[in-house]
């Protein structure tokens, strides 16, 4: 009986790599997330390839200038929707450390169960109610801080990348709302500040690769000042 090996693409060497030869799934027809009974999303149709008219050409009529338009308003509302899921990710991951805490306290009450009904000899420790409520206050302001920096970070991100990459260095506005983020960011406390650089970061990285085609692994590192007054 044949064994079958779950290769990598190096160890394969497919005689043929063409992107034009694949197999189509079956179509998808739920229209919204719906959890299974397993607690994964059903397949659902979040993405349908792009074919009905934008807003300028419904509006006004199909011309190619209208149709760049409409595809750049595509482009920037699936860049902010992919931020959008990296902010979840790390909402996931604050979450996770709560839970890994919590569990860590369940343990201490289920070892002190059974210290009492005599079942093991060594009185466990006990997490005091203050300190847990102290430590798990440590992770769980990260919730509303996340998503109230959120939009300004991006926007901050934004304004950067475009002073980096235009010519004109005099636009007043852009030059005020940096100068403006960068003040309130020094005033801070230093794990507000980590969150917050955080988004921007997460911000930066998105805006390379999708409104710009930046390879992920192309993009530049995010600009900030440097001591002596040397940017980065």
């Amino acid at each position: 009986m044949k064994k079958y090996l779950f290769l990598n693409a190096e160890d394969r060497r497919p005689a043929e790599e063409s992107d034009y030869r694949y197999k189509k799934s079956k179509p998808v027809t739920a229209m919204k997330a719906k959890r299974d009974e397993e607690g994964f999303f059903i397949p659902w149709a979040m993405f349908r390839p792009i074919g009905e008219k934008g807003l300028l050409c419904e509006l006004f009529g199909a011309n190619p200038i209208r149709r760049a338009v409409d595809l750049r308003m595509n482009r920037d509302l699936l860049m902010k929707e992919a931020y959008e899921h990296e902010v979840e990710l790390l909402m996931c991951h604050i979450r996770a450390s709560e839970l890994w805490m919590q569990q860590e306290f369940c343990k201490e009450e289920q070892a002190m169960e059974l210290y009492q009904k005599s079942k093991i000899q060594n009185m466990p420790k006990l997490t005091p109610d203050g300190k847990r409520k102290v430590l798990l206050d440590a992770l769980t302001w990260k919730y509303d801080c996340v998503q109230q920096y959120k939009k300004i970070c991006f926007q901050f991100a934004e304004a950067v990348i475009a002073r980096e990459k235009s010519q004109n260095l005099g636009n007043a506005n852009r030059e005020h709302f940096i100068e403006q983020f960068i003040k309130k960011a020094n005033e801070l406390p230093e794990a507000n500040r980590r969150l917050l650089d955080l988004l921007y970061e997460t911000a930066w990285h998105t805006i390379y690769v999708f409104k710009y085609g930046t390879a992920p692994e192309k993009v530049p590192a995010p600009w900030y000042d440097r001591m002596g007054g040397v940017e980065k």
